[in-house]
């Protein structure tokens, strides 16, 4: 099992910012189409940061085969040199990486890689299944975003990858529930904004169970409007709060409220606003194993169905 500090290291990059956020940035790939998704998004992200990627691969721990080869050993020269055409594409040029074939769980190479090399930041593609087939990866891919320490980067299968890796992020939905991991997550979203011609819309979506309660009929109309304009003013005015006096913000930053299912409220306005990024908060389940199975949750539809990259944070 080769381990991080037996790979060599691919490419040097010419500079890497001093204050960079993301110094470290691991790639999970399966050489599939949704990892090469995900190459696109890794690679534009170090690019703006100055980064080093770390490609990331999970040998399966054992396989079944009635080919007189040993299995593992064929499936370790396939991924090494599919690893290897990876390492060598043009868009890494100018981009520092590592390449990292390691057996094991998925969850258990990635946490090895993440602690090894200090990552800040993972990068995984999506299937975007729904039930117990939900993620390319398996349904680790929930497990990591609970469980990592770094934030998370997830692109899903209804969006195009970018056309080159110089691609920016221009609109930044920061979706947020006033809980301490979106707190964590707002950082995130004010780095990303903190780029030229960066807007960032802060977003709170209220639930139907949040509607009024026996002071209000449901079916009268304009009770329900004028509580939820009321609603309305004061949320906008408990997200302006979130951000600090000094965010390093280009433009002035926008508030959404919406009243519907939070999945559905956070992709309509990610649609209807054309966003580049959706970042929002996660927050650690009792078992992280079981979260992962579990279809249904929120930041899994958001993944699922998002026409572009989320990047999540947890507590």
């Amino acid at each position: 099992m080769a381990t991080l500090s037996e790979v060599p290291q691919q490419q040097a990059a010419p500079q890497q910012l001093e204050n960079a956020p993301f110094k470290s940035i691991l790639l999970a790939t399966d050489f599939s189409d949704a990892s090469e998704k995900a190459f696109h998004y890794a690679a534009a992200i170090a690019r703006l940061y100055g980064s080093k990627i770390f490609l990331v691969h999970a040998l399966p721990a054992e396989s079944i085969s009635f080919i007189p080869e040993l299995p593992l050993e064929r499936d370790r020269r396939q991924a090494e040199q599919k690893m290897e055409n990876l390492a060598n594409r043009n868009e890494l040029k100018e981009i520092a990486h590592e390449t990292v074939l390691q057996g094991g769980p998925v969850w258990s190479v990635l946490a090895d890689v993440i602690q090894q090399a200090n990552i800040d930041l993972v990068v995984l593609g999506t299937h975007g299944r729904a039930g117990f087939s939900k993620f390319i990866l398996g349904s680790v891919a929930e497990e990591v975003v609970r469980r990592a320490d770094c934030p998370v980067t997830t692109v899903g299968p209804h969006l195009d990858a970018p056309l080159s890796t110089t691609r920016e992020f221009h609109r930044i939905l920061f979706a947020t529930d006033f809980h301490p991991a979106s707190a964590k997550a707002l950082g995130y979203a004010l780095l990303f904004a903190n780029q030229p011609q960066a807007n960032l819309i802060l977003l709170h979506v209220m639930p139907p169970a949040a509607l009024p309660g026996p002071g209000i009929r449901f079916y009268d109309e304009k009770a329900v409007q004028e509580w939820q304009a009321r609603v309305r003013t004061t949320t906008q005015e408990k997200m302006a709060k979130l951000l600090p006096p000094d965010a390093p913000l280009r433009s002035e930053p926008e508030y959404e409220v919406r009243f519907d299912f939070i999945a559905e409220g956070i992709l309509d306005v990610a649609t209807e606003r054309q966003a580049d990024l959706i970042v929002m908060g996660v927050n650690r389940p009792v078992s992280a194993a079981i979260s992962a199975h579990t279809p249904g949750t929120v930041s899994h539809e958001v993944i699922r169905r998002a026409k572009c990259a989320v990047l999540t944070a947890r507590t």
